[in-house]
């Protein structure tokens, strides 16, 4: 009988060419074995090993894996101390998000069969939304997972969020692995590979990096600005949950295009969300409320952020860069009319 350390051992290897790229063009790669000293041959075996082993690389910016995401617990968490530790997937929603309430069950579900095995949290946007209204929801489907409002925005600017359910998934190397909008038969698929540690094609920082350019606003130069914050959706999409909000988005939007007129002394800019916002809804927007006034999406949520506005509507005055008024109940337009009056924004 031959040794085994003398026998003919034939190993074929799949590998990706590039080590962080699992679905690139593979070799395969035969290896004949003979004649092997047993020393030699554990050595080959490690290589093998060492060739098959997890990456151990990301591409996530550092000030990404480093953002504070506070949770309603009290207890601030980030993606940097989760790596080489376990998967993390990230869930934005919002209480009057319809789809966001239909994914819960899902959300649950997924909390309940991986929970030991990944990370999941749950971020709330913050808009239009109060602790309470998330502690209801977290009631109503009985939601166990660690929970996040958005309260400053900067979760929802440093992730690249466009609209809601937002579903990030990262794998134990915090390699980006998943980016979308609905609770998928892919999203499920991916979950379960992360939290097996088995391949999975890795997707490129880049798809949530901010590419779009900030508004050109100049709100240095001492003069005021009125700045409208409203959304295309605001009116109509919550209607039936937010009745409340909406008759205020409707009223604010109707005011706005009454009063600008009669303040020329202001620079009056409409400013409407990027979320669920493409350039056709702000084309019907426009002839919906035969706005005039300048109206602008903003497309890297820029203006947003700076101001933190959580709220719709929010009607803010700014003079070289601070805030001077803030406006976001809205009632009559002599209303507010007399309001402007009385903080000295003579028409």
């Amino acid at each position: 009988m031959i040794p085994f350390c003398l026998q003919w051992i034939r190993i074929t290897l799949v590998f990706p060419t590039n080590p962080q790229r699992p679905s690139d063009s593979m070799k395969n790669i035969t290896l004949h074995l003979t004649t092997f000293s047993q020393p030699l041959a554990a050595l080959v075996a490690l290589t093998l090993i060492a060739l098959t082993s997890p990456v151990v690389a990301t591409d996530l910016p550092q000030r990404l894996l480093e953002t504070p995401i506070h949770l309603t617990s009290g207890e601030t968490v980030t993606l940097a101390q989760y790596k080489s530790k376990k998967p993390v997937y990230l869930k934005f929603w919002a209480t009057w998000c319809q789809p966001c309430r239909k994914e819960m069950p899902h959300l649950a579900h997924i909390q309940a069969q991986y929970g030991d095995s990944i990370e999941v949290i749950a971020i709330n946007l913050g808009i239009n939304d109060q602790l309470n209204d998330v502690v209801a929801t977290q009631h109503e489907f009985g939601l166990t997972m660690p929970m996040a409002m958005d309260t400053s925005g900067d979760l929802a600017q440093a992730f690249h969020l466009l609209g809601t359910p937002y579903h990030l998934l990262f794998d134990q190397q915090m390699n980006l692995v998943h980016v979308g909008n609905a609770a998928n038969e892919q999203l499920d698929t991916k979950i379960a590979l992360v939290a097996r540690q088995k391949p999975i094609d890795l997707i490129e920082s880049q798809a949530i990096a901010e590419s779009a350019i900030d508004l050109s606003l100049d709100l240095e130069n001492g003069k005021i600005h009125a700045l409208f914050f409203t959304a295309t959706w605001c009116d109509w999409y919550l209607k039936d949950s937010r009745p409340l909000v909406s008759k205020n988005c409707a009223t604010g939007q109707q005011n706005i295009n009454k009063i600008y007129k009669q303040f020329p002394n202001i620079n009056w800019q409409g400013v409407i969300s990027r979320l669920w916002t493409a350039d056709k809804d702000l084309i019907d927007y426009k002839k919906k409320y035969s706005i005039t006034h300048p109206l602008t999406v903003d497309e890297s949520n820029g203006l947003f952020h700076r101001f933190n506005v959580k709220k719709l509507p929010t009607l803010l005055f700014v003079k070289d860069g601070k805030v001077i008024l803030k406006v976001q109940e809205f009632g009559t337009v002599n209303e507010l009319n007399q309001k402007l009056q009385r903080e000295g924004l003579q028409g």
